[in-house]
């Protein structure tokens, strides 16, 4: 710290809150910002963002038996990012249905197979969406009707599709709404079954 006099200092919200809004709104900066401090605070000088995904990526590895996590960022944006729905599962086990992520993540609502909210349902979702063209994925936890607590991670995608995007269409390309929305009904539909033989 630089020596002199304090004339102004402000703290923000606290971290928590700071992680459940940006697991809520999807905000790709908060993510990045989050993921470079906490490389940081372990110790590490990461010269770039790569290099600080890379810091990331050995942590997952080691704590949460994610063998196959290959980060590029931490936001998840770049579609060069890896991990397998497995080791998804095995991170999401290793931090625990009442660990600390379970509480900063959104609250999905129940859908039937048509998509509609299902309002008596009496299993309760907490989980993370990922979204790009012709990708999607959806991951965290069902906590059963009677208390079973589940984890789950839910990846799809069309690469071929995705692949052919032309550059002047990736902010819109074509049959990637309707293919967004047959994926989100697919993940309602694994969801309701899981809960229904698992939860009850």
């Amino acid at each position: 710290m630089p020596k002199g006099t304090v004339v102004a200092s402000h703290s923000s919200a606290p971290l928590s809150d700071i992680a459940r809004s940006m697991l809520k709104y999807s905000t790709n900066l908060t993510a990045e910002v989050i993921g470079l401090s906490a490389t940081q605070k372990r110790g590490g000088a990461p010269s770039s963002l790569s290099a600080s995904a890379r810091e990331m990526s050995a942590w997952v590895q080691s704590n949460l038996g994610a063998k196959s996590a290959k980060f590029v960022d931490h936001s998840g944006l770049s579609d060069a990012s890896r991990i397998s729905a497995q080791d998804m599962v095995n991170a999401l086990v290793s931090l625990g249905a009442n660990g600390p992520l379970h509480g900063l993540m959104k609250e999905i609502p129940a859908r039937g197979q048509d998509g509609k909210t299902i309002k008596s349902a009496a299993y309760k979702v907490r989980a993370k969406t990922g979204t790009l063209n012709f990708v999607s994925a959806l991951a965290g936890y069902i906590v059963g009707a009677d208390g079973t607590p589940m984890v789950f991670a839910i990846f799809t995608a069309d690469l071929k599709q995705r692949r052919g995007i032309k550059r002047a269409d990736r902010e819109r390309p074509q049959g990637a709404k309707g293919w967004s929305r047959r994926s989100r009904l697919l993940q309602y539909k694994l969801i309701n079954r899981w809960a229904t033989l698992y939860g009850t």
